[in-house]
């Protein structure tokens, strides 16, 4: 199957716990995402922010991964709270 990513990139997005876009889906619309997780830990949803590249930068990940990924974490762990 083709994949937009390869091994090595999703390697290193699994590792770094977020992904970064910069006009690769829309011209000139960049974005950051991070994983939101089952209580079991499985990835079930993602949550990101987007927007123009002149305003995210061609660096997103720098400025706004510390935020999406803690988004990302907070609604896991309304998750594992709500299936206690």
């Amino acid at each position: 199957s083709h994949s937009a990513f390869s091994e090595v990139t999703l390697a290193a997005v699994r590792k770094r716990g977020w992904a970064q876009s910069v006009g690769e889906r829309e011209a000139g619309v960049a974005s950051v995402s991070a994983p939101v997780r089952s209580p079991s830990g499985k990835v079930i949803a993602a949550i990101s922010v987007s927007g123009p590249i002149e305003r995210l930068t061609r660096q997103p990940g720098r400025i706004h991964a510390p935020a999406v990924v803690a988004a990302g974490e907070r609604l896991s762990e309304v998750l594992r709270r709500s299936a206690q």
